[in-house]
């Protein structure tokens, strides 16, 4: 996606938020903790929120970070957690997604991570397409999931 359809996505999805919560911008600015003149510019696609305003938005609005950054899921997160379920994870797993939900900041790095993560795997396999055709593509990515899985053991 690029940068100036995210801000005006983001911008649009933050003006919902008042709209539902019934603020002016001006004490949306106040709740969240920057100048009226700043918060102007999250609503009207000039910049994008730091981290610390997205943080604030999470933590004292309950405002879905997934829902604001990436339109994915409820608005609020009270609503998320009604929908989820109790799946057992292990231990080490179920101590970085705590961190992670006490911590934004901490998610939306992992994920960016992950996210280039599987975008070099893509381009490998590309790479590997146009090379030596599919079907070493395609040994390359099964090669790849098999290592994968032997990790999570």
């Amino acid at each position: 996606m690029q940068r100036k359809t995210i801000l005006k996505d983001i911008a649009l999805r933050l003006k919902k938020i008042r709209d539902v919560l019934g603020i002016s911008s001006g004490d949306m600015a106040k709740h969240i903790g920057t100048y009226p003149a700043t918060y102007y510019k999250y609503e009207n696609a000039g910049s994008f929120p730091h981290f610390t305003i997205l943080s604030r938005l999470g933590d004292s609005l309950g405002i879905s970070l997934d829902w604001l950054i990436l339109n994915r899921g409820p608005m609020f997160y009270e609503e998320k957690e009604k929908k989820t379920t109790a799946v057992v994870l292990p231990a080490e797993i179920q101590e970085l997604v705590e961190q992670m939900e006490q911590i934004p900041v901490l998610k939306y790095e992992i994920l960016l991570n992950f996210h280039k993560f599987k975008e070099g795997r893509m381009v490998n396999a590309v790479a590997t397409t146009a090379i030596t055709g599919t079907a070493a593509a395609e040994a390359a990515i099964k090669q790849d999931l098999d290592n994968e899985a032997s990790h999570d053991v």
